[in-house]
């Protein structure tokens, strides 16, 4: 090929595609654009609309800081004061940002305006984010961001962000290849076709236009969920994050602020006394207004200090004032111009794209680019009527098997460049992706052998253009779909479930290890004191009886689980044989059964010296409302299986082989359903479980089975942890999407941490947000309890409005206790949580961290709760526990 004709063989395939993202993408970049449009004009909007309680009339000298967030106290004494933003100039008014209890969608905060000369609160309204939006902004911001559709909206806003750039710059290299005069202004065409004169406008404008439209792309996606991981991912690489300053744990600071409802603490009514000498340590630490003053919560005593002036010149200097000491002082600070350069450009580039950093001149280009970019996109959609042919009602596309005419090198190169977009722009991959794919296919659909080729038709398909075009869709495919799954990979991938047999026999109890099925009933039973015919039992006797149960519950469980029909139990008469009439004809449906001895047990059948070192009765934590009639027991039974009559089945085979030796105390049901190769979620909406080990990796074993165990028939070993959780979903069910993630420290759709990476990787902790706070909170679930060495094998279970100690226990009683959350939430509904570890003690260490600062304990409460030793498997032909009889 001529080099000549290289250039124009290369313009045809980006003409092509030109053409394909303007019709397909355009509409996507039309509602960005409109809603863009919208939201640079909402700044003065609002201003105005809000002018009363953002400015009042010179008045004298202002009153402290302490007296006008007393004015707010009094005025609203539930809604603790978490932050203050002093008067900024002699019009304007203070803030005072309050949590109401009222959670939003776009988690913006309340926040009280009050006149400082005067004292007078004005009235409330809220705030968002780091360019102190009002609730016209927040609404408009969120439409932009997301169109209210929550998380799946967001794909809309970086399919554009996406796109925008590779639109733009396309277009670029189209306009200027036409070597033509007048390329930057637009000319008056008196003669030709109508797309001619179009085109004489969408070509000058689009030009124009290129260089906002690019730095509007690359700043945009860094909102975006996809793409965005990878920006995260090569700031921190590259050193470009910014750094944070560090404040007590508990406190609510800088954009968090606007996320922490719970009110657990507050903020003390001296720490209010003190504002005043805060502000002016930060002050003449050399910070100036407008500042936001994060105040401390509970017993804290660290102020965050922070300059909010994202205008031009940037004044974004931080500093912590330490009041431990007496009089406030600066303890730490950070300041703008210490922070890395491209840490500087990052927070500058992106107040220019909110439209903050040149005031109302920024505003007003971005609206100007915004409706220039539709009038652009509006042309095109002209233009490519305008060349329809004659008697058709749509344009025609620009002829395809342009890659046919380019040198192999040269569709190499294309081949590569499109993967590597692919995977840091997933959702423009995967678009890219299906654009060549339905070509080629509509390709060889009208090039198919006995069609006539119409006069002046394409050129046909070539093998080698088709096989160009599968690369690029291969390539780009696979990129796309690894980055778009980086939160499903991981070496925690679901196991085969097998043939649907699971072995009762070996040297681990199955139900642990074992997958998780789609059922599980949980039941315990305590030891009888005394015979049918009321007689007491001694030790021995009990002992005796321990031991047949477990005896006959094995061999059970054994036939159960490989499709048998169980032995008769000692109560079945000649004609009372029916177990196989409840689960006939089904599979065992991977059907596991699984022992646990609770504490009591070995005093009750004098066998202290056998009783596990470590088995001791769960403490009753912070928060926890426990009712007796869910608690406790002495034998626990686990019965899992994808088949819930299967399940059922088992356990009414196993409770009547009790009659005599054990009492059903209660039975807990859930349920368990996992998408393909995925992680189940909780009732909540999250994935429950990512930071499970492997089955059978050293980490799971390590965490899990009980080593050098005491006593030694325990060896090999663990304990189980089971406690019934309600979730206060009423409550839960009020959260913004954004809120419920910095509950748990995680994506809820993706599990991702909102530190980044994939569903499986660690979080890290270090890593910060946009606005320089760590990304996953210190609060947070995960936070709280990442490093508990357990494995977690919960169930959700869903019970409605029954009264559950009415249905699932043998006592007459219906077990209430005062202070139950009936009351509160009747809707029962929650997690059948259970941990196998091998230490209890390291459930207690992560439930006392929970209790104390856990941010989803305000959405839990746990009523039951019990911890058992699951002994070893039981050998062919044995049973589960019989080292404890010296078998």
């Amino acid at each position: 090929m001529s080099r000549s004709s290289f250039p124009a063989a290369l313009r045809r395939p980006l003409l092509r595609l030109h053409f394909y993202a303007g019709i397909l993408i355009a509409p996507f970049l039309l509602v960005s654009a409109l809603t863009g449009l919208a939201y640079a004009l909402s700044y003065p909007v609002e201003d105005a609309l809000y002018s009363d309680l953002r400015t009042v009339e010179t008045g004298g000298e202002p009153l402290t800081l302490a007296h006008q967030v007393g004015a707010v106290t009094e005025a609203h004494p539930d809604w603790p004061v978490t932050a203050v933003r002093p008067a900024a100039g002699p019009e304007d008014t203070t803030a005072v940002l309050v949590d109401d209890g009222v959670v939003r969608e776009s988690g913006a905060s309340a926040v009280v305006y009050v006149d400082p000369y005067t004292g007078e609160v004005l009235g409330d309204s809220t705030t968002y984010g780091s360019s102190q939006a009002g609730p016209v902004r927040e609404w408009v911001s969120t439409l932009h961001r997301n169109l209210h559709l929550g998380e799946p909206g967001r794909l809309y806003s970086e399919l554009a962000a996406s796109w925008l750039w590779v639109v733009a710059l396309g277009g670029l290299v189209l306009w200027v290849s036409r070597r033509r005069a007048g390329l930057w202004r637009p000319r008056r065409v008196r003669s030709g076709p109508g797309r001619a004169r179009t085109l004489a406008w969408h070509g000058p404008v689009g030009l124009w236009l290129v260089a906002v439209l690019v730095f509007l792309s690359a700043t945009g996606v860094t909102w975006s969920r996809y793409a965005g991981e990878h920006v995260a991912e090569l700031r921190s690489a590259l050193d470009w994050s910014t750094p944070a300053i560090a404040v007590e744990e508990g406190a609510a600071t800088g954009d968090h602020a606007a996320h922490d409802h719970s009110g657990a603490s507050g903020t003390s009514a001296f720490a209010v006394t003190l504002l005043d000498g805060v502000n002016g340590a930060a002050l003449d630490a050399g910070l100036e207004g407008p500042l936001q003053i994060t105040l401390p919560t509970g017993a804290g005593t660290r102020y965050l200090v922070a300059e909010t002036d994202r205008s031009f010149p940037v004044r974004q200097d931080q500093v912590v004032v330490e009041v431990a000491a007496g009089a406030p002082a600066v303890a730490e600070e950070l300041r703008f111009a210490d922070r890395p350069f491209m840490a500087q450009a990052t927070n500058v580039l992106i107040a220019a794209h909110m439209g903050v950093l040149f005031g109302l001149a920024n505003q007003l280009v971005l609206a100007a680019a915004m409706a220039a970019l539709v009038c652009v996109i509006v042309w095109g959609y002209r233009m490519w009527w305008q060349r329809r042919p004659q008697g058709r009602l749509l344009g025609r596309p620009y002829p395809r098997g342009s890659l046919r005419d380019l040198p192999w090198p040269a569709v190499a190169a294309v081949v590569l460049v499109a993967a590597g977009l692919g995977w840091f722009f997933p959702l423009l991959g995967i678009s890219l992706a299906a654009f060549v794919a339905v070509d080629v296919l509509a390709g060889l659909w009208r090039r198919r052998p006995g069609r006539p080729v119409p006069e002046g038709g394409e050129a046909t398909v070539t093998r080698r253009t088709a096989l160009a075009a599968a690369t690029i869709t291969a390539a780009v495919g696979a990129g796309a779909g690894m980055a778009v799954a980086s939160g499903m990979r991981g070496g925690e991938a679901a196991e085969d479930t097998g043939s649907g047999v699971e072995p009762f026999y070996g040297n681990r109890q199955s139900g642990i290890a074992t997958p998780a099925q789609d059922h599980a009933l949980f039941a315990a039973f305590d030891l009888a004191a005394a015979d049918l015919s009321g007689a007491a039992l001694d030790a021995a006797a009990v002992a005796a009886n321990l031991e047949r149960l477990l005896e006959d519950w094995s061999a059970v469980a054994a036939a159960l689980a490989s499709g048998e029909t169980p032995p008769k139990a000692a109560v079945d008469g000649a004609d009372q044989f029916d177990a196989e009439a409840v689960a006939a004809g089904l599979a065992p449906a991977r059907l596991t059964v699984t022992f646990g001895i609770g504490p009591a047990v070995f005093a009750k059948a004098g066998l202290e010296a056998a009783q596990p070192s470590k088995l001791v009765a769960l403490p009753e934590f912070g928060g926890d409302r426990l009712n007796p009639a869910w608690s406790g027991g002495d034998l626990l039974v686990q019965v899992c299986g994808d088949d819930r009559q299967v399940v059922s089945n088992a356990f009414l085979e196993l409770r009547k082989r009790a009659v005599g030796a054990a009492s059903l105390s209660w039975v807990q049901q859930g349920f368990s359903s996992a998408p393909e190769g995925g992680t189940p979620r909780n009732l909540m909406g999250f994935k429950d479980g990512s930071a499970n080990p492997a089955a059978g990796s050293a980490a799971f074993d390590e965490r899990v089975w009980a080593v050098d165990a005491e006593p030694d028939w325990f060896e090999g070993g663990t304990y189980l942890v089971f406690r019934k959780i309600r979730m206060r979903l009423p409550d839960w069910s009020m959260l913004s999407a954004e809120e419920q993630d910095l509950t748990f420290g995680r994506e809820r759709d993706s599990g991702v941490p909102l530190s980044g990476g994939g569903e499986f990787d660690h979080p890290d902790f270090a890593a910060l947000d946009a606005s320089g706070l760590p990304a996953v909170p210190a609060d947070s679930h995960i936070a709280v309890v990442h490093d508990a060495a357990m494995v977690r094998r919960g169930f959700n279970y869903d019970y409605g409005f029954l009264t559950q100690a009415e249905v699932s226990s043998d006592a007459a009683g219906d077990g209430h206790v005062d202070g139950h959350m009936h009351a509160e939430h009747p809707y029962d509904a929650g997690l059948l949580f259970v941990s196998f570890q091998a230490d209890p003690q390291v459930f207690v260490d992560a439930q006392e961290k929970m209790a104390a600062s856990d941010r989803l304990t305000a959405f839990i409460v746990a009523e039951g709760g019990a911890v058992f030793a699951v002994p070893p498997g039981a050998p062919e032909g044995g049973f589960v526990g019989q080292g404890l009889f010296g078998r």
